[in-house]
């Protein structure tokens, strides 16, 4: 297996130097059973990795049931005597109702509770609130969220699948109190566009407001479905295409997009994945893509991109 260079920095705001590249753990313990789970994330900490996503919603539309990634990660870490840093996510809707938020004060310390008795853990390093509910007043998140931190149960806190409009809204309450804030922001980011209205209207993809004020304000940006569930690389293989890339509305971008990686796959020592996550890793704020592999070959080509840096020429071309 070849060698990777993993690279790290230290998100803003905190002391939590993390790989960046995160391995993101939504199948592991489901889809991916133990065996094989284990063996992935042997091979991402081989290779220098230290930085995990999960979250308690996982595997609750499988067999396995919700918090199976979580446990599965504690099994695994004490198995190994590792101590990486973990990232896991609560507050997500029902996913029988998601149009209902779940960010009230009780819920948020219920699923901050569940998650620590899944990993094992008696504070965790970094909790995204899953998603938001705009009928809650930024006050009432916040109150809950700094209680949480003075009694010790998180060290800090993010977002993931907020609005820019409340994310702003947000760190401005927190500047006014003298709080950390959201340390970073999870959005669904990648170099194709995707279209999700019709399956979960609730997720948030990164738009050019967004990127704005992540460059303006340093706010770390940590983006899942960074490689598309393999858009490009499906196409270059003439395999099915995840529908949500393929609707109307995006298709004509990402198959633009996608002749553009490849000129630049001609032009470059750059294969097909690196360029995908380059994208990401070269962009002028903190960025830290979650790559979701399932096999150890997907692992090692992801993990290849961990010291690519496109020129800024090389950006624009990709997105012209």
């Amino acid at each position: 297996m070849a060698q990777t260079s993993m690279k790290f920095l230290t998100l803003p705001r905190t002391e939590l130097r993390v790989s960046n590249l995160c391995f993101g753990t939504a199948d592991l313990g489901a889809s991916v059973d133990e065996t094989q789970s284990f063996a992935l994330l042997d091979q991402f900490f081989a290779s220098g990795g230290n930085f995990l996503d999960t979250a308690a919603i996982y595997a609750a539309w499988t067999p396995a049931g919700k918090g199976s990634s979580e446990k599965l990660i504690a099994k695994w870490k004490k198995s190994r005597q590792l101590d990486p840093i973990i990232a896991t996510k609560g507050a997500h809707p029902e996913l029988d109702s998601m149009q209902t938020g779940r960010v009230s004060q009780a819920e948020i310390e219920r699923d901050i509770e569940d998650s620590l008795r899944n990993l094992g853990v008696e504070t965790l390093d970094l909790w995204y609130l899953h998603r938001d509910d705009e009928s809650v007043e930024i006050e009432e998140v916040l109150d809950a969220l700094e209680a949480m931190t003075r009694t010790g149960k998180i060290r800090h806190y993010a977002c993931s699948n907020w609005k820019l409009e409340r994310i702003e809204a947000f760190q401005n309450a927190t500047k006014a109190r003298g709080a950390a804030g959201f340390v970073a922001s999870q959005p669904l980011w990648s170099l194709a566009l995707a279209d999700f209205s019709e399956i979960d209207p609730t997720m948030r993809q990164m738009t050019d407001a967004m990127r704005d004020f992540h460059a303006r304000t340093r706010l770390a940006a940590i983006p899942y479905s960074s490689q598309a569930n393999g858009f490009f690389n499906k196409i270059a293989e003439k395999r099915a295409l995840p529908a949500a890339y393929e609707t109307q509305s995006v298709r004509p971008i990402n198959c633009a997009r996608f002749g553009k990686i490849e000129n630049l796959v001609r032009h470059s020592a750059f294969s097909m994945t690196q360029i995908v996550l380059g994208y990401l890793l070269s962009q002028p704020f903190p960025t830290v893509p979650i790559i979701g592999c399932k096999t150890a070959t997907q692992l090692e080509d992801s993990l290849s991109a961990s010291d690519v840096q496109l020129s800024l020429a090389q950006l624009a071309s990709l997105e012209k």
